[in-house]
């Protein structure tokens, strides 16, 4: 069962990952695709918490705290439903399987 408390989860966010299809020349194109639509909870960092993720090699400006998903990898990114997006940049599993906390770096800022 989630502790996420839902009343917190207010932003919609999709979860895009990269993936590989034909070109309609037979070669190959990469293509960002949806993997999951789901609620979150989104805080702009401040800037203490952005200087002490780049002191551990992280560009992170956002936090979005979602439920926990056993799919969501640092190589995928995030689209707001606002059409702008932001890289995940590291994950951190807070709980055992109970939400995870994407440190994201805005991508149209």
């Amino acid at each position: 069962m989630s502790l996420v408390a839902a009343g917190f989860l207010d932003q919609r966010i999709t979860i895009q990952q990269l993936t590989v299809v034909r070109g309609a020349l037979g070669g190959h194109d990469e293509t960002w695709s949806p993997l999951a639509t789901v609620w979150a909870q989104m805080m702009d960092m401040t800037g203490r918490e952005i200087f002490q993720a780049k002191a551990m090699g992280s560009a992170a400006t956002v936090l979005i705290t979602i439920r926990y998903r056993s799919d969501v990898r640092a190589s995928q990114r995030i689209l707001f439903t606002d059409g702008s997006l932001a890289r995940i940049e590291w994950i951190r599993h807070v709980t055992r399987k109970e939400r995870l906390e994407l440190y994201c770096l805005r991508l149209d800022d």
